[in-house]
């Protein structure tokens, strides 16, 4: 019981942490874009702008790399969500999948 719950919240975990992944680069990239470029050896003449720029390249890294490696997950995620939409409009009133009728043809030789 607790597996299913685990697997039917899964996406969700997924996203939450991902936003909070986010939010978590804005304050880092706020933080340390000063720092980082006074190492490299820039003047920086206003600091507070670096910093706000910091706050908004930070999160966009963070959301391309995350996009690479947890993209794939929520796609499957999404297509597992699917199927199971797909499979609930498929029951029939007594519960059971109702098949599509099979197109029967008459068999015939193709001409060559």
């Amino acid at each position: 019981m607790l597996s299913r719950l685990i697997v039917n919240v899964y996406g969700w975990i997924i996203e939450i942490w991902l936003w909070f992944v986010l939010l978590v680069s804005a304050v880092v990239g706020f933080h340390i874009a000063v720092p980082i470029l006074k190492d490299a050896g820039a003047v920086l003449e206003n600091e507070m702008a670096w910093k706000i720029l910091g706050a908004g390249v930070f999160p966009l890294l963070a959301f391309l790399s995350l996009a690479v490696f947890f993209g794939p997950i929520l796609v499957l995620v999404d297509i597992r969500k699917s199927i199971r939409a797909l499979e609930a409009s498929n029951l029939g009133s007594a519960g059971a999948m109702t098949v599509p009728p099979l197109e029967h043809r008459e068999p015939y030789l193709r001409d060559k």
